[in-house]
């Protein structure tokens, strides 16, 4: 009897000595790369809400619309308070007809404390608003390279996608999956080598929608301004918008522009993109057939701002940078894509007494 007591007592001690064992590593199993970048994300990361009345102005008078109301996301960059997320989040391209009182901008932090937040600037072109909530200790995210990803990284998506982060405990609500592809370029035609815009015309207004990462981490509406982490959890890129025809083709905006676009934002509250070349030119065509267009100068003005030294009337303009162009609009929206403003230097192709030449210019400033 006192045998199979002692044999059982033994069983229970090394069974709860296995217990104690597996504590450890069950924890450690639950503590993932993932879950660690989540944890060292997640303070910075805000739910961000828009509310602007709205007013039609018709033959008749004015009339009052239905508020706009919007949820998005965004993270805070610094420890005073500055907050990166997507312009789409902040301000709409309405029609002139319609008329806007001020946007009231709420951000709300993890935890659920919220702050009203001034626009420090907004840049449509690339989709980019800086905002400003006051206060002191923020915590903030911190920012990795973009320059340094790899197609099949592990890539972490937070947000407040649909307002869940309300029912989270005001917590970000975050997905994962891998990066897919880098420098996804959604403005060039493959054929023509001309820039397309949005709906895929060529040229128009054109977005800046270049060099863009893709992920297969799920991203929804209300994800747009939030950050895309790397393992490590740094922030990587700005989850933007996703392909509504595919399943899970998700795309962000590198972080090392997004750092360029907010410098310039948070010291001029704007991006000025206008420039001058120096130059009058029109549309011409040329070709033993006549059936190639581009733009024949007319004029140049050597005292412009530009350094157009090396152009002259009669050379024939067809490409800037490479990209094919038939007019001024479209070497506007070249310089676009490019990110380039005054002071730049750029390369322009001329066909000159039968011959291509690529000769430079520097962008005067208007």
């Amino acid at each position: 009897m006192k045998t199979r007591i002692l044999i059982l007592l033994t069983f229970l001690f090394i069974g709860c000595e296995s217990d104690i064992d597996n504590q450890p590593q069950i924890q450690y199993s639950k503590d993932t790369a993932i879950s660690k970048a989540v944890q060292k994300a997640s303070p910075g990361v805000v739910g961000i809400y828009r509310d602007q009345e709205v007013v039609l102005r018709t033959w008749r008078g004015y009339r009052n619309l239905k508020p706009i109301s919007s949820n998005g996301s965004g993270f805070i960059i610094s420890d005073d308070g500055y907050i990166l997320t997507n312009a789409h989040n902040i301000r709409d391209d309405l029609r002139p007809s319609f008329v806007t009182t001020d946007i009231k901008i709420t951000v709300v932090i993890p935890g659920g404390e919220s702050f009203d937040a001034s626009i420090v600037g907004i840049d449509t072109v690339t989709d980019i608003a800086l905002l400003k909530i006051e206060g002191e200790n923020f915590k903030s995210c911190s920012l990795g390279d973009s320059d340094d990803i790899k197609v099949g990284q592990w890539a972490i998506a937070l947000g407040n996608p649909k307002n869940l982060i309300q029912n989270a405990q005001y917590q970000p609500i975050a997905s994962a999956g891998i990066i897919s592809a880098v420098n996804a370029d959604f403005n060039i035609d493959s054929r023509s080598g001309k820039l397309l815009d949005s709906s895929g015309q060529i040229l128009g207004d054109v977005k800046l929608l270049d060099n863009m990462i893709q992920t297969d981490a799920s991203l929804n509406p209300g994800n747009s301004g939030g950050p895309l982490l790397d393992a490590n959890g740094d922030v990587i890129g700005i989850n933007t918008f996703t392909k509504s025809d595919s399943e899970n083709l998700g795309f962000a905006i590198p972080i090392n522009f997004a750092k360029k676009i907010a410098n310039e934002l948070r010291l001029k509250g704007s991006i000025d993109r206008r420039i001058s070349f120096g130059i009058n030119a029109t549309t011409y065509l040329y070709g033993q057939n006549r059936d190639q267009i581009g733009l024949f100068i007319n004029t140049v003005d050597y005292n412009d701002s530009a350094r157009n030294e090396e152009l002259f009337r009669g050379d024939i303009i067809i490409a800037v940078e490479g990209y094919k162009v038939e007019s001024f609009e479209q070497i506007k929206s070249v310089l676009i894509k490019l990110d380039l403003r005054a002071g730049d230097d750029i390369k322009i192709t001329v066909l000159r007494e039968n011959d291509l030449e690529v000769v430079g210019l520097t962008l005067g400033s208007v």
